[in-house]
């Protein structure tokens, strides 16, 4: 009996109940809006100045829009995507019953922490971007915090045998952002927005095939036992079907819906959250968890193509990357469309060894480092004069070696964990937001607060171990979660970001430049194969299970690129919108599965 369905349905009821629907008619439906050509600019931060413009002449070509096919979702009142069923039904609903693009957003990432404890639980963090109807971009960042006992040396020391448990958690920042984002952007009480959260949390939802089959990749490395009984049976993952209950984590969620972030970061919550951090060897304490604040940054805007990208600024090192990429693309004309795929794929992978070189040099927390030398990188990292001069020039015809490419500074390299996830939103008011949400490593520390439910992310491994991004206390390790926004005349049209640790950036790059230089349809470019070149290691991988034409591959070798499998590149859950209509297009990664929907699923004969 498949109860993942009914457990669905449920939830829907719930919200409709919840948000003033239910046993009414539905409120009428009000077709997208697009904004005016004349839309206000970004706001900026007082703290934080807008990075500098290039005063160079943008490269005039013809604009070309982002647009879907025949498989993406549709609809004029909505949409929602994400590689979660039940996340994406429950913000389909959020949007039916009147709620807006970042309620709806704020509905599914609670939901996920319950659904998909792989990447989504509370004890993470995250970055999300948000497009006003006005024009006005925002991003928030609730990226997690170093705990104020650490050093450089005792992190070395309590991560030195294993890279997870609680030595590893860093002071939790999803639950303060997520109340954050509603109480700016949102219209509708925080209580709301986490009732199907914890109905699902109390009631239990049947595990879905994918995260049966990531919980039995990752099992034998579960070693906590509280977690193990939670994911568990008889020493045992739970299978496809199972009825996962988490009563804890429930009446957590309820101690938001009744306090907002102060149930997390103060009172019993938090209590529990230090007092097993001291059991177990980790250093965050109440008075770290009561510190935590969210921060609302300007974002990093790029011009491409004559598209204006919005994108994660520091600590995002992913956003650095990303406006890298396309920059460096930005300093030649476009390819023509039908141009052999090499040529495509050696100029977008040239791009990337360059951005990546030079990602690290600023991305780092900005209020933890000196601003008065980071401001000035950034600003040139994002000047078009910048990328057009540097030395080694682009050879359309040979690989660069990345031994050739000089950083703009000295900062040491390594991997981030890929376990992360995220969710697009619109709204009928033209409202978008981009979501990236994380625990770091799959499961996170790999611990679970059992008076909580929580389990608690292990990002203090993100830091470096010398330059800007070295661990200090109540710092933000960097990370490459690239939540990205693409306007064109005033009108967003494309809400994308994917999760995937390095390869962040190089995705959500592919997808823009899919769409917008080749012509490809949102799916097309989501379901193409994937490649990825960080500048170090210096080769190119793609992805084993869905690897590019071995013709492909050859000439990348005859061009000079080390070529080699690996495995699949994030699960990218994106929108695109026509403005000359007000249809948004929804496509949810077929990697990981998930769904794209509109509350026209609902009301099929809404205009």
């Amino acid at each position: 009996m498949n109860r993942r369905r009914p457990a669905l349905s449920r939830v829907a009821a719930a919200v409709v109940v919840l948000l003033g629907l239910g046993g009414c008619e539905p409120p009428p439906p009000r077709a997208l809006r697009t904004p005016t050509p004349d839309a206000r600019p970004a706001t900026s931060t007082p703290a934080e100045p807008p990075p500098v413009a290039s005063s160079a002449t943008p490269r005039r070509e013809p604009l070309r829009l982002p647009r879907a096919g025949e498989r993406a979702a549709r609809g004029r009142l909505g949409m929602v995507s994400s590689e979660d069923e039940l996340a994406s039904q429950v913000g389909r609903d959020v949007l039916a019953a009147g709620g807006n693009a970042v309620d709806a957003a704020v509905a599914m990432a609670f939901v996920l922490s319950v659904t998909h404890p792989v990447a989504g639980a509370l004890g993470g963090g995250g970055f999300l971007l948000v497009r006003a109807p006005s024009g006005d971009v925002s991003a928030l960042d609730f990226r997690e915090e170093a705990p104020s006992a650490i050093t450089p040396e005792r992190l070395a020391q309590k991560t030195k045998r294993s890279a997870y448990g609680y030595a590893s958690a860093p002071v939790p920042g999803l639950v303060a952002g997520l109340a954050l984002a509603r109480e700016r952007f949102g219209s509708r009480p925080l209580a709301e927005l986490v009732a199907s959260a914890r109905r699902l949390a109390e009631d239990g939802h049947e595990l879905s095939a994918r995260q049966a089959k990531v919980l039995g990749w990752f099992w034998n490395s579960v070693r906590d036992k509280p977690l193990r009984r939670l994911l568990g049976e008889r020493n045992r993952p739970l299978k496809k079907g199972a009825l996962l209950k988490q009563s804890a984590l429930a009446r957590t969620l309820g101690a938001i819906a009744e306090r907002g972030a102060d149930g997390f970061y103060r009172g019993p919550v938090a209590a529990a959250i230090a007092r097993a951090m001291a059991r177990g060897g980790g250093l965050v304490t109440e008075e770290d968890l009561s510190r935590y604040r969210p921060r609302e940054r300007t974002p990093i805007r790029v011009v491409y193509r004559g598209l204006d990208v919005y994108t994660m600024p520091p600590p995002s090192m992913g956003g650095v990357a990303l406006a890298g990429i396309l920059s460096e693309l930005s300093t030649r004309p476009p390819l023509p469309p039908d141009a052999p795929d090499d040529a495509h794929a050696h100029a977008l992978v040239e791009a990337a060894r360059r951005a990546y070189a030079d990602r690290r040099s600023v991305g780092a927390d900005p209020e933890a480092n000196d601003r008065a030398r980071l401001d000035p990188l950034l600003a040139k990292l994002l000047d078009p004069e910048y990328h057009a001069h540097r030395q080694p020039a682009f050879d359309p015809a040979h690989a660069t070696p990345s031994s050739e490419v000089r950083p703009l500074t000295d900062e040491p390299s390594g991997d981030e964990s890929p376990e992360t996830t995220h969710l697009s939103v619109v709204d009928r008011e033209g409202r978008a937001v981009s979501l990236t949400l994380t625990l770091s490593a799959a499961f996170g520390a790999r611990v679970l607060v059992p008076e909580v439910g929580v389990i608690l992310s292990n990002a203090l491994g993100a830091f470096s171990p010398r330059g800007i991004n070295v661990v200090a206390p109540g710092k933000r390790m960097a990370s490459s979660m690239s939540p990205t926004l693409v306007v064109a005349n005033g009108a967003t049209v494309a809400v994308l970001g994917s999760p995937g640790g390095d390869t962040i950036p190089n995705t959500v790059a592919q997808l823009l430049v899919s769409m917008v230089d080749r012509g490809m349809t949102l799916e097309g470019a989501i379901d193409a194969p994937r490649l990825h070149h960080q500048h170090r290691p210096d080769r190119v991988r793609f992805e084993r299970k869905r690897p590019p034409q071995q013709a492909l591959l050859e000439a990348l070798r005859r061009r000079g690129h080390e070529v080699r499998p690996g495995p699949d590149q994030g699960a990218a859950n994106c929108i695109v919108l026509d403005p000359s209509t007000g249809t948004a297009f929804g496509y949810a990664d077929t990697r990981k599965g998930g769904l794209a929907t509109g509350p026209e699923d609902i009301f099929p004969t809404a205009p």
